[in-house]
């Protein structure tokens, strides 16, 4: 499988597809045999009428935060973050989360992934196999239970599908959660203020700055987009169609892991598969386009790639050069921070309004 990261720029992931995910690393393993046999095509195309990327238009979002805003961001927190107490002098009931060991055995052989050791499960999630959850209800602190329990006909594994087993459980603690309210007790428990008013204020410049960076990355993503409509191409049908397979490839490998088809999540977005696919073949012709119009661009200007280049790109990875150029490979590293140079260009002269 290919190791892909996630790009904050998001135009920029559309031309990682393109230009980087038919390349792979001496370590990276692919997808299908034919992928793995398949050279990748490397005339894409060209452009055929490089247009206006210098002064483009774009409008910056309004970056006003709300009061309903940061009431909402702060009840996020609250939810996020509620008060759990320790139980003790009650059994476990509905919405407790129970701390617990366990052991599943098939014949009374404990099969594997059926063993865990201090496990938090929340009572009524659903998370565990029908009966499992409601077979802890009433249970106490340092209780042990064996509850005898039938895995689901259409469970994943097929050696567990319909079979009876039986689980070993011990309750080693029982917490309840109430909803944490806002005063100064929970602001010293979640962050390092002491009182409401600055934690609000804290969180209000948060959400500030939030906007401010999501403004600006649109403004690249929209003068990106506006350079590439503006120029026209001339694509190799043969690259297209290669980039197109590698995509519905990926896609059928990633469904199949969660036993899901192309048909089958296409149907969940109101798509048939078809259209699905026809989406994917666009895609394509938009990452090879993005990428012919980044390489015209870098000749024009003269733009070449430094070590800064390489950090920053880095730095937008979570990670260090030398990370990136291991798991990628040197050309792929500098493919992709040309792509930055070449979307920051263009935002950089930029008019915004």
């Amino acid at each position: 499988m290919r190791k892909h990261v996630r790009l904050t720029l998001c135009c920029a992931a559309a031309v990682l597809l393109a230009a980087g995910c038919g390349k792979k690393s001496d370590t990276a393993e692919t997808t299908t045999a034919a992928s793995e046999t398949q050279a990748e095509i490397t005339d894409k195309g060209e452009v055929t009428n490089l247009g206006q990327y210098k002064g483009v238009e774009v409008t910056k979002e309004d970056t006003t935060v709300s009061d309903a805003e940061l009431d909402q961001r702060i009840a996020n927190i609250l939810q996020a973050n509620p008060e759990v107490t320790e139980i003790t002098d009650r059994p476990a009931q509905e919405g407790d989360t129970v701390n617990i060991d366990y052991v599943g055995m098939k014949d009374g052989v404990a099969f594997d992934g059926g063993t865990a050791e201090g496990y938090e499960l929340e009572l009524g999630s659903g998370v565990f196999i029908p009966g499992f959850e409601d077979g802890l209800i009433g249970a106490s602190t340092g209780e042990e239970r064996s509850l005898n329990l039938t895995f689901p006909e259409n469970y994943g594994n097929a050696d567990l599908a319909g079979q009876a087993v039986v689980f070993d459980v011990t309750v080693n603690k029982i917490e309840e959660k109430k909803n944490a309210i806002l005063d100064d007790a929970f602001v010293q428990r979640v962050s390092d203020f002491s009182t409401v008013d600055e934690f609000r204020a804290d969180t209000m410049a948060t959400l500030q700055d939030e906007k401010e960076q999501d403004a600006e990355q649109q403004i690249k993503n929209d003068a990106f987009q506006a350079a590439v409509d503006n120029s026209e191409y001339s694509l190799n049908e043969a690259a297209v169609e290669q980039e197109y397979n590698s995509q519905v490839d990926s896609y059928e490998t990633s469904f199949a892991n969660y036993g899901m088809t192309i048909a089958s999540y296409a149907e969940m977005l109101g798509q048939t598969e078809d259209e699905f696919k026809e989406t994917l073949r666009k895609a394509a012709e938009t990452g090879i386009k993005q990428q012919l119009l980044i390489q015209a661009i870098a000749e024009k200007e003269g733009l070449t790639i430094e070590d800064a280049d390489r950090e920053n790109l880095a730095e937008q990875f979570g990670t260090d050069v030398e990370t990136l150029k291991n798991a990628y490979g040197d050309e792929l590293v500098d493919e992709l921070a040309m792509t930055y140079k070449v979307v920051d260009f263009i935002a950089d002269n930029a008019v915004v309004k």
